[in-house]
Parts: structure tokens; sequence; C-alpha cells
């Protein structure tokens, strides 16, 4: 079977030179290896890929869209198939050249999932995916949901399985059914012996069955696109979701657009799924960034899922690393909590995030960098202890990583710990946390440096 390998985007919309998006290839023993996951913020060009994806020769290259030089769209398989998309004579009008094998195609779940829940028609799984993929990228209103799963509604084994897979989402979910009133066949919601019209249902529900009727489908060969699973749905419901998708990742190509970390799985990274950060240089150019799999960091990641004894050092917190424009990294959890309360004490608004709980020491502190510019984040600081070993990573950091910001504490700590071994260490806070005053100017000098640093354009 045909995967869908890589996109090339040059010269359309937001992209400038070339700029590359490799996808993950399932592979049936590793939850979430078959997932893309793609970040950043609003206005990169997420919605741009998307719809480069299910470009077609019916489309126009748009003036809008266009830059002096021609656009082109490269879509590759793991077979070496290609097909390119590019413009005549630098019009709107489209030239095709394809030799991808017919049977990889999409489908779309778009952002905005609401659906009419009457219908008079029916839909096979084909034809209701074929469909999801010509609808507008940002709104899916005119899918008829309905008449798919009126089709659902007639097999026990499928209907089963659909229910399964909301129940797993949202666990007080009861059952539903298809009924009959004026207007045509509709959806009915059950609960408590009553059966409800499935328009009172809220934006959650409404857009987990959407997502769930792609899930259903067995069909393979085609690669899910999902824009923005997190909307309407609450965190528990998020990470559910999350997990079953990873599940299904084991055997088809899933590409997921989102701002949101309950998606972010460093176990699916692990078996081989792509995590991709768009960046816009400037407020112009649209960039592409990606993890890599074979850095050092990965072994790192695969340390700390094992270690029991530090689980805040990749939890929900750290994975805004992905998602952050301005982060600061400190060594452990201590730093972060002192700096946020010297920013209290001091009517300091802090302009930027501070890495989850700490890196975990300042040998970590590297791999954060590393991973900081795999991404494509360009506005990165970095604070450090004192000591004979951390000096030494301090200026060795400092210069590799030398378009970043760096700050070393004047002392041992970040404050006083008198029963530390194998010697008592001396910070710029005492014990109880309150800063000493003859660190207080350093200390303060050092913050508004960092302030002023994340301030810069």
């Amino acid at each position: 079977m045909n995967q869908l390998k890589k996109i090339q985007l040059e010269y359309f919309r937001g992209f400038f030179e070339d700029q590359t998006i490799e996808f993950a290839i399932p592979q049936e023993d590793k939850p979430g290896s078959g997932i893309t996951l793609i970040v950043g913020p609003n206005n990169t060009g997420k919605t741009s890929v998307i719809e480069a994806l299910l470009f077609n020769e019916k489309k126009r290259f748009k003036e809008s869209e266009r830059h002096s030089n021609s656009p082109n769209i490269i879509i590759k398989t793991d077979t070496g198939a290609t097909r390119t998309f590019t413009n005549i004579n630098n019009g709107s009008q489209v030239k095709k050249t394809d030799a991808l094998d017919p049977t990889i195609g999409f489908e779309v779940i778009q952002s905005r999932r609401y659906w009419n829940y009457i219908s008079n028609g029916s839909r096979t799984t084909n034809q209701f995916l074929n469909e999801s993929r010509e609808l507008d990228v940002r709104n899916a209103g005119n899918l008829d949901m309905t008449g798919l799963l009126k089709e659902i509604n007639k097999h026990e084994e499928q209907k089963n399985k659909f229910n399964s897979l909301i129940k797993n989402i949202m666990p007080n979910f009861t059952d539903w059914t298809i009924d009959t009133h004026e207007s045509g066949d509709y959806v009915k919601y059950i609960t408590a012996n009553t059966g409800h019209q499935a328009s009172f249902l809220g934006d959650g529900y409404m857009s987990i069955f959407r997502i769930c009727a792609h899930l259903v489908s067995d069909d393979k060969n085609r690669v899910l696109i999902i824009d923005e699973p997190e909307l309407s749905l609450h965190p528990t419901a998020q990470k559910a979701l999350s997990s079953m998708l990873s599940e299904a990742a084991k055997e088809k190509q899933i590409i997921i657009c989102t701002h949101s970390p309950y998606y972010v799985n460093w176990m699916d990274f692990i078996n081989g799924a792509k995590f991709i950060r768009l960046n816009k240089i400037n407020d112009l150019k649209c960039t592409v960034s990606i993890l890599d799999n074979t850095k050092n960091y990965v072994k790192f990641i695969k340390k700390s899922l094992a270690e029991w004894q530090r689980p805040q050092l990749l939890d929900i917190v750290a994975k805004e690393i992905l998602f952050s424009e301005k982060i600061l990294f400190v060594e452990g959890q201590e730093d972060m909590g002192l700096i946020k309360k010297w920013a209290i004490n001091n009517d300091k608004n802090l302009n930027f995030d501070i890495f989850g709980y700490g890196v975990g020491g300042y040998s970590n502190m590297k791999l954060f960098l590393e991973m900081s510019r795999d991404l494509g984040l360009h506005k990165v600081a970095a604070l450090y202890d004192s000591g004979v070993y951390t000096d030494e990573h301090y200026e060795k950091d400092k210069k590799e990583f030398g378009n970043y910001h760096f700050e070393k504490l004047p002392t041992d700590d970040i404050r006083d710990k008198p029963k530390a071994t194998p010697k008592p260490k001396k910070g710029c806070f005492d014990e109880h946390g309150n800063i000493k005053k003859e660190y207080e100017t350093e200390f303060n000098e050092i913050m508004e440096r960092i302030i002023n640093y994340f301030k810069e354009i």
C-alpha cells in the first residue's frame, strides 16, 4: 500500500522558498507511528498546507495566493510517485503532472464541524469520505452526516463500534437512533429513556459524532486530516481522543493540526510520529521546522518517560515547548516558582513562558535548546546556576546557541539549601524563598535583562 511521504510548497500563499513537510508512516505494532502533528501560532500556514494537499486541477491559483515566481505544490509517495501543480504562464490556470497511485485519497474533518441533523437521503462511507474533502477546509456545514449515520444504524456491528468510540471519549453517552418527522429523517439522541433531536446536543457531542464517523471506517488508504480536534472538547475528552487517534495511527496516516498540548504524545514521537512546527518570519514568510527523531534529545525523552520519580519533566506543561513563542529555560522547578514569586512581589509582568518545571539540571539544558532550535523558536533564554561544572556547560551552550540569550546566577542555586550533600548550597533566596539583600540588585538586573530580551522583536 502506497503512503504519503512528503509535500513541498514553493511560492504558494505564505510559503516562499521551498518548504518541505515529511509525513509519518504507520507501523502496525507502534501506536501513534502514523501521526503527523502540525502546530504553530495563528496565521503560519497550517490551513494552507491542508488546502495544498487537497489541491486539484479544477481549482485556481488566485492572484492573492501567488508571488512573482510560479507556485509549486509537489506531493510524493513512499514509492517515488509524484503529483505536481503549478500555474500556466504565471496566471491562475492550473497545470498538473500526475503519477500518484489513485488509491491514495484524503478525508477531512474540518475545524467547524456542525452538521445538519435532518436528511432525506443516505450516504455510504465511501461517498461521505469523498464529500468531506470537497468542502471548505474551515467549514463542513453542508456535509450529509445524517445520511451516513442512517447507513451505520442499519449495521449492528458497525453501530456498536461507532458507539464504543463515542463512549471512550464521552463515558456518559447512551445511544442514538434514526427517526422521522415532517421535515425528514433525523438523528435522535436517547437518554434516560427519552429521545431528543440531535440539534439539542452541544457542540462537543456534534464534533465527536463527526470524528467517530471517520474513525469507524476501515479505509486505510485514505489519509485522515483533522483540523483543530480540540474545539468544544473538555480536556478529559481531548486526552481520550488523543489516545484513540494514536491507536488508529498504527494502520492509518493521520495529520493533526492543533493548538492543544493534549495531542502531543511523546510515546507517539518515539514510535515514529512527526512533530512539525510552522513559523512565520517577520510576519511574512512561512517556514517549516521539525523535531528530529535521530537527535540526542530523543534518548532523553525515552529515559524521562521511564523515570517515575520525575514525571513532570515531560508533562502537559512541558509539552507547551511546541506552542511557545518566547520561552525561558531554568534548571529546576524551584527556579520557576521563585521567579514567578519575584514577579508578583515586584509587580512585573513576565512576557515569556517558563518551561514546565525546569529541565532537570544544567546538563539537560543543551537538549532543550536543541529542541527549540529544531522547532524554529527565535526567542529563547536560559538561566543557569553557578558552579565549576555548570560554568563549563554554560560557556559551551552559549557558544553553540549564540542567537539565544544566556544568564547565570551568582550563586550555586536559586535558594539556600543548608542540608544539601556533599556540601550546603548558597542561593539568591534564603531557604524560605525570600530574596537575600546581598543578591537582590544582581538578581533584579538578571531578570530585567531577560524581560528586555523578550521585548525585542
